[in-house]
């Protein structure tokens, strides 16, 4: 522990030099605090729109409460003077609704409408019991310029016959939470911030040699990346608490929350360093990974309450904590577990790859890859290390096909469906295959009797990991029928067992044996699964 926290306090040392001239990074994240915060305290107060639409009020006309429209109280006779001369847009005297044919006018009239068809709704579910009020059929009479509806010329009225428009608000999709999701996107910010300097730190002790040189000191490969990690990984802690307090949360349930998404970002940020020698390709790689993480999280919570698949960002259970929902374990641990499992594999794979030959050699990206996968299983026994390398990569298989099951879900069963289960398939034969046909070019396997061996316990691995994670969602993947057919849900455990034998002992056998090259054996062995996956989909339909 000590060794880890001198490495911890030499971090530190090395960043304050390093921006003593400038700017600090506390700075920066103190101006992205101060931005974000205001969008939040401004959310219901000040908008892009504000005063856009002007409107006239005469009579017993309810009160509008929206920061689009500006409020003029005048009299019946200045109303209809002020609509034509253009000074306002809109005249609402009592029931009765005025405007002009011009555009301003006819987009003023839309809101209004708008607007109070959301405050009926909300009045009628405040106002009677909820065994009461719902399902109920909310009946939409739209007014005519200068004439309520059902009002005849002679002030008379009488009921009208058919409404313009019908809600069932049980049926209505809700909002999509866009104040909720912008706030729970300030913890993001500062994390993606700080990662990129954790991998910039690394990066240019990795370039400048000194991380040879602490390799040659009495500290583990372990040490060495925790002690690096470890004033980021608080510093993001610390940020995660801050801005719960600010913004009024559960500091506690805040914390449990962007945990898991903070270790699953400094975990995808410690990998990119480890491949690359040039901060011109570090940079690049991490803005692609900063935009894909930010999708990933931001995307799926926009739809919390319309699907359960919502569930793969932790972002929405965020979303649901400022709504004051309630959320169970299984809800937290669909996200979380499977992100806290791919730090802990990152980690794994660092340590092997915390060496001065992997660390400075320049070799294509697919070598770099081959010899990092070879480095993870070089210590054990090839029986022991292909099942525990298929166990290892579930987390990241598993959260590839989970959103391509919230892809395929809004999709028609046809080409793209098809496309989705190709990419599963595709995915699942590589990190099965990838690490057999590894150990078999680097000599460590040569009969096909093991190889075969190997192709069943990697399967064998793979299917109790995937089996494993589903336990904890089953509810949220099984509402999509082509989960059956992706993760094998509900079927017969010897069924996908000898599926995931024969798909990888076909790709390995086609690469050690006939020598073909390493993509057409994927491809061979993909295009089997995907049939299998296709036979299996067309029978549940």
């Amino acid at each position: 522990m000590n060794q880890i926290l001198v490495i911890a306090l030499r971090e530190v040392t090395r960043l304050r030099k390093r921006f003593g001239g400038g700017a600090s990074p506390i700075t920066v994240v103190l101006l992205l605090a101060v931005v974000g915060f205001s969008a939040f305290s401004l959310r219901d107060t000040i908008s892009l729109g504000s005063g856009l639409y002007r409107v006239g009020v005469s009579g017993d006309v309810p009160t509008i409460q929206d920061s689009r429209f500006s409020i003029v109280a005048v009299d019946l006779d200045k109303g209809y003077a002020l609509l034509e001369q253009r000074a306002i847009d809109v005249f609402i005297d009592g029931p009765r609704v005025f405007y002009r044919e011009d555009d301003k006018s006819q987009y003023a009239v839309r809101a209004l409408k708008q607007y109070m068809e959301i405050q009926e709704l909300a009045r009628i579910g405040s106002s009677f019991p909820e065994e009461s009020a719902f399902p109920l059929k909310v009946e939409i009479y739209y007014l005519g310029a200068g004439q309520a509806a059902g009002e005849t010329a002679a002030g008379e009225t009488q009921p009208a016959t058919q409404p313009e428009e019908v809600i069932i608000p049980s049926l209505t999709p809700p909002p999509a939470p866009f104040t909720q999701v912008i706030v729970a996107l300030l913890y993001i910010l500062p994390i993606t911030f700080i990662s990129i300097f954790f991998t910039s730190s690394f990066m240019d002790e990795k370039i400048n040699r000194r991380l040879v040189i602490l390799l040659s000191a009495p500290v583990t490969p372990f040490q060495i990346i925790l002690g690096k990690m470890l004033p980021y990984a608080i510093f993001s802690f610390v940020c995660t608490a801050l801005i719960a307090v600010l913004t009024k949360a559960n500091v506690l349930l805040a914390l449990a929350i962007f945990g898991p998404t903070t270790l699953f970002i400094f975990a995808i940020y410690l990998m990119v360093p480890m491949f690359y020698r040039t901060f011109k390709d570090t940079t690049f790689i991490a803005m692609l990974v900063t935009t894909l993480t930010t999708s990933y999280l931001v995307i799926p919570a926009m739809f919390t309450n319309v699907h359960d698949l919502a569930y793969i960002s932790p972002l929405t259970l965020a979303v649901k904590m400022y709504r004051g929902e309630t959320f169970g374990w299984r809800e937290y641990l669909f996200p979380s577990l499977p992100m806290a499992a791919i730090f802990g594999f990152a980690m794994f794979a660092g340590t092997r790859m915390l060496n001065e030959e992997f660390l400075m050699g320049y070799k294509p990206i697919t070598r770099k890859i081959a010899d990092a996968i070879y480095l993870m299983m070089a210590r054990s026994k090839p029986y022991l290390a292909v099942p525990l390398w298929s166990l290892m990569v579930i987390p990241g298989v598993y959260m590839t096909q989970v959103v391509l099951l919230a892809f395929a879900t809004n999709l028609p069963f046809g080409m793209i469906l098809g496309v989705m289960l190709i990419v599963s398939a595709l995915v699942e034969e590589l990190v099965k295959s990838v690490g057999i046909v590894v150990l078999v070019e680097r000599g460590k396997v040569t009969s096909t009797r093991d190889i075969l061996g190997l192709a069943f316990l990697s399967g064998l691995g793979f299917l109790i990991g995937e089996k494993l994670l589903l336990l904890l969602s089953i509810n949220i993947v099984s509402q999509a029928s082509v989960s059956i057919a992706i993760f094998g849900a509900g079927l017969y455990p010897l069924i996908p067992l000898f599926a995931h034998f024969l798909f990888t002992a076909i790709v390995t056998l086609l690469r050690t044996k006939l020598r073909l090259p390493y993509t057409l054996a994927l491809g061979a062995g993909t295009l089997v699964h995907f049939i299998y996956n296709w036979y299996l989909l067309r029978a549940i339909l």
